[in-house]
């Protein structure tokens, strides 16, 4: 990065990093006090504001952009047959709903292209996204803390750089993922057939909803087990509601389609781009396995068949978690886990595929009260942050794979790796090692 970036970076860093100091002052107070919805609005509206001012002066990141403004015009000539033969869409049916909206408001707006009123509204969605969960992240805080703790918690990521670089600088809309991946850990609880569309709206929007595919079913398994009342037929809604919101999202698409598209375009957009790490600094991106084809070996074993062995083992070890721990806030955790420990083992990653673990880590400290959660939310909101703004400084210069050994690509590999030991301790100390204690002490 240029030297004027590194500046940006390290301040945004450190006004980030005391932010977060702050808040851990107020979230350690337990006082009660009446609820001031007003201070929550003040710092939406704020949010936004910061976040329309750097979507209409800054370009984004050129191939995201440019991609997403071809949709949103190409859906706004016809939206059901915007699969057509030949064209290239590797996203699902969610977010081209989105897009089609915002090619309709171009043409009624009068808009062009190139002119920074349309650069806003092609951000807008995904700001929008950020301020909902700004607001989840309230309501989630306020039950278990005090109001002004929860606005603190709320502010952490209202004007977290990692998520305001996302949505308003780059143009993406990992936010959107995030938001329903959210809502679908918030109802998994009490309301099922709301987590089910949740869960199935964020696969609709990006196939990385694949990686939060085991929770719900370990949610279930462990009901189950534990025969609590209900539970088969909670599964049973479960599973049709977010079946039919699928079908149902999917439908319009589909009548002129061949049976099966969709699966061929998951399919498709899962096999794409088959290297270690595309610009994502994790562990392959440590060994030099940035944009190394998956084929090729790392100690004897190719880096495919390491990210296979990765995924079973983190699927086992989240299985553990829930089947060994009796804290419900195993179940924040375990979403948690699953979004580090896919980003930082497996292959094929992005650099922004650890966006949705900032919002589940807010989740898992406002439920579980463990010390260690804004050290986590603190250290993933840096690294993600630094991924994500060199790939978008090497952009600019129309670079678009970061060298495999650049050093700040090496130093956050580090980081992420020994964040994500972090996270493994904090989930082994609090589910199993303290269930061992406790046999342990049942048999004395």
């Amino acid at each position: 990065m240029s030297g004027e970036l590194w500046f940006v970076a390290l301040v945004c860093c450190g006004l980030f990093l005391f932010g977060t100091w702050w808040a851990a002052a107020w979230t350690s107070r337990s006082e009660a006090g009446k609820s001031q919805e007003w201070k929550i609005g003040v710092l939406i509206a704020g949010g936004i504001l910061v976040r329309g001012a750097l979507a209409l002066t800054t370009k984004g990141h050129g191939p995201d952009i440019g991609t997403f403004s071809a949709w949103a015009g190409h859906a706004a000539d016809g939206l059901f047959s915007f699969y057509s033969p030949g064209y290239f869409a590797d996203y699902p049916p969610g977010y081209i709903y989105v897009l089609w909206l915002v090619g309709k408001l171009r043409l009624l707006l009068g808009l062009d292209f190139d002119t920074p009123a349309f650069l806003l509204l092609l951000k807008f969605p995904a700001i929008l996204a950020d301020a909902a969960t700004v607001w989840l992240l309230y309501c989630l805080a306020k039950r278990h803390w005090s109001n002004n703790a929860a606005v603190a918690v709320a502010a952490l990521y209202a004007f977290n750089p990692a998520v305001v670089l996302n949505s308003a600088v780059w143009g993406q809309v990992d936010g959107c993922l995030a938001l329903f991946i959210l809502l679908g850990v918030i109802f998994l609880e009490r309301r099922p057939a709301l987590s089910a569309v949740s869960f199935a709206i964020a696969l609709l929007v990006k196939p990385q909803a694949l990686i939060f595919a085991p929770l719900p079913l370990l949610w279930f398994a462990d009901r189950i087990l534990r025969r609590k009342q209900h539970a088969v037929a909670e599964l049973l809604v479960f599973s049709g509601t977010a079946i039919a919101t699928f079908c149902l999202g999917i439908l319009p698409f589909s009548i002129n389609a061949d049976p099966g598209w969709i699966i061929t375009k998951y399919g498709a957009t899962l096999a794409s781009y088959p290297y270690a790490t595309l610009n994502a600094f994790n562990l392959f991106a440590l060994t030099g396995g940035n944009f190394v084809p998956v084929d090729e070996r790392l100690l004897f074993v190719p880096y495919a068949l390491w990210g296979y062995i990765s995924i079973g083992l983190i699927v086992i070890s989240a299985a553990l978690a829930v089947l060994k721990g009796k804290d419900l806030s195993r179940f924040w955790y375990v979403p948690l886990f699953l979004a580090v420990s896919v980003f930082t083992l497996s292959a094929k990653m992005h650099e922004r595929y650890l966006f949705p673990a900032l919002a589940l880590t807010l989740g898992f400290t406002v439920i579980s009260r463990d010390r260690w959660g804004l050290l986590l939310f603190a250290g993933f909101s840096v690294t993600q942050f630094l991924n994500a703004l060199e790939v978008l400084a090497f952009s600019y210069k129309n670079i678009y794979v970061v060298p495999r050994f650049d050093p700040l690509l090496l130093a956050v590999s580090l980081a992420n790796v020994l964040l994500w030991l972090l996270l493994v301790w904090t989930g082994y100390r609090r589910y199993i090692r303290q269930i061992s204690a406790e046999a342990g002490s049942g048999d004395q």
